[in-house]
C-alpha cells in the first residue's frame, strides 16, 4: 500500500535540501510545521526560512515540550490551530522534534479531513531510530501511554544526523536504549558493534552514528512492512516496553522513554530467562551494555512490582486479562509470535522477577529532577 510506504533519507546539514525535495514531491499546496517550545525559534524558524527561500508557503505551530502535552487538550490546540490558519486536504504538516512532536503532530494528520499528507523530521536519536518510522500516531491517557491514536505513516521521513551534535546527552542516552533494542530483537551484529565500539557511538561520531541509525531503520521498515498494523510479528518491536510504557505512566512520565525502556529489557530479558527461553549470560551481557550507556537497570525506588504489573494489564496488547510479552530467544533472535500479540506469562513469575530487580546498584537517572 502506498500509505505505508517508507521514503527515509539520512545525511547531515539537511534543512536546505528538505525545502528541495518538498518543492520538487508538492505533497501540499501549504506547509504548517508543528514542533516544540524548545525548537520554535531556533530549529523550527531556520526550517521555515529554508520553506520561503523556496517559495513554499509556510508556517508554524508550536507547543509546550515535554511528553506531559501529549495529551487531547494539547492536539485539541493544534488542531485549532492549523484551523484558524486555514488548513486544508492541501495542507501538509511537518513535525520538527522527537517523539512527542512526531506522535502529536502524526495523529492530528490522520484526523484532520480524515488525513493528509505529513514529514517527520525527527531531532532526537529516540525519534530517527523508532518514533518516526512505522506510522504509529497518539496521545497518552491517564490510564497509559498511548492509549489513543492510530496508524497514519509519513510520506517521507528527513534524518539530519548533525541533530545530535547538540542533543542532551540524557536524550542521547535514552534513544540508545533503543538502538540497543533493535540488536537485541533482530540484529546480532549491531548488538556486537554497540559491545566493541561505544566509545565511538558515545563520541557521537557521525560516520558511525549514521550506520547505526540506518541499521535501525532497515530493521524497523523490514518488520513494520511485514506487519504494517501490528497483527503479530511487528510486536518483537515492543521488547522492553511492556514493562516501560508501565514505569513511565507510574512515574507520571518523569523517566524518559529510553530510561524506562532499559528498565524494562532487562526485567524482559530475565522474565526470558525465567520461563525457559533465553540463557542468563544475555541477560548479563544486556545490563552490562545498558550500564555502560549510564541508563538505569533496576526498579526505581518506591515501585511496587505489583502495581507495575496492575498497569502493565492494562497495555493496549494485553488479551483476556493476561499481559503479553515480546521475549527473547538469544541476541538477535525474538521468540516466535505469529498469530499472537506476544507470549503471554503467568503473573506470579513476573512478579517473581520484578522483585529481583528491587534495590542494587543504579545507573541513570530516573526523574527529571
Amino acid at each position: 500500500m502506498a500509505d505505508e510506504s517508507h521514503d527515509i533519507r539520512i545525511g547531515r546539514g539537511m534543512g536546505p535540501r528538505i525545502s528541495v525535495d518538498l518543492r520538487r514531491r508538492r505533497l501540499g499546496r501549504r506547509y504548517i510545521i508543528v514542533t516544540d517550545s524548545h525548537l520554535a525559534r531556533t530549529r523550527g524558524a531556520s526550517l521555515q526560512a529554508a520553506f520561503r527561500r523556496r517559495g513554499l508557503p509556510v508556517d508554524l505551530l508550536s507547543f509546550r515540550a515535554g511528553e506531559a502535552s501529549k495529551t487531547r487538550a494539547v492536539r485539541d490546540r493544534i488542531e485549532d490551530g492549523i484551523i484558524a490558519l486555514g488548513a486544508g486536504r492541501d495542507t501538509a504538516l511537518v513535525a520538527l522534534g522527537g517523539g512527542v512532536v512526531g506522535d502529536l503532530a502524526g495523529f492530528v494528520a490522520a484526523t484532520f479531513n480524515r488525513g493528509i499528507p505529513y514529514v517527520q523530521i525527527p531531532t532526537t536519536l529516540i525519534g530517527m531510530v523508532d518514533s518516526a518510522i512505522g506510522g504509529k500516531t497518539g496521545i497518552n491517557h491517564p490510564a497509559g501511554k498511548n492509549f489513543i491514536g492510530a496508524f497514519h505513516h509519513p510520506k517521507a521521513v528527513y534524518i539530519d544526523v548533525d541533530y545530535l551534535k547538540t542533543l542532551p546527552i540524557r536524550h542521547f542516552n535514552s534513544g540508545m536504549a533503543e538502538v540497543v533494542k533493535c540488536g537485541v530483537v533482530a540484529d546480532r551484529g549491531l548488538f556486537l558493534e554497540l559491545e566493541r565500539h561505544l566509545e565511538h557511538i558515545v563520541r557521537r561520531d557521525p560516520e558511525v552514528m549514521s550506520r547505526i541509525i540506518e541499521a535501525c531503520c532497515r530493521i524497523k521498515v523490514k518488520v513494520v512492512v511485514d506487519d504494517p498494523r501490528e497483527m503479530n510479528r511487528r510486536m518483537i518491536l515492543n521488547f522492553g516496553h511492556t514493562f516501560g510504557h508501565a514505569l513511565e505512566t507510574l512515574s507520571g512520565y518523569r523517566m524518559a522513554h529510553g530510561e524506562a525502556v532499559a528498565v524494562g529489557m532487562v526485567a524482559e530479558a530475565a522474565l526470558a530467562t525465567a520461563a525457559g527461553l533465553l540463557a542468563p549470560g544475555a541477560v548479563e551481557r544486556i545490563t552490562h551494555l545498558l550500564r555502560r550507556l549510564d541508563l538505569p537497570t533496576t526498579l526505581p525506588e518506591g515501585v511496587v512490582p505489583s502495581a507495575l504489573l496492575q498497569v502493565a494489564h492494562r497495555d493496549k496488547k494485553a488479551r483476556q486479562g493476561r499481559v503479553a510479552y515480546a521475549l527473547p530467544v538469544r541476541i538477535g533472535a525474538m521468540a516466535n509470535i505469529a498469530g499472537n500479540y506476544g507470549i503471554p506469562v503467568e503473573d506470579g513469575l513476573a512478579i517473581q522477577v520484578l522483585r529481583g530487580m528491587m534495590g542494587g546498584p543504579r545507573k541513570g537517572r530516573t526523574s527529571a529532577g
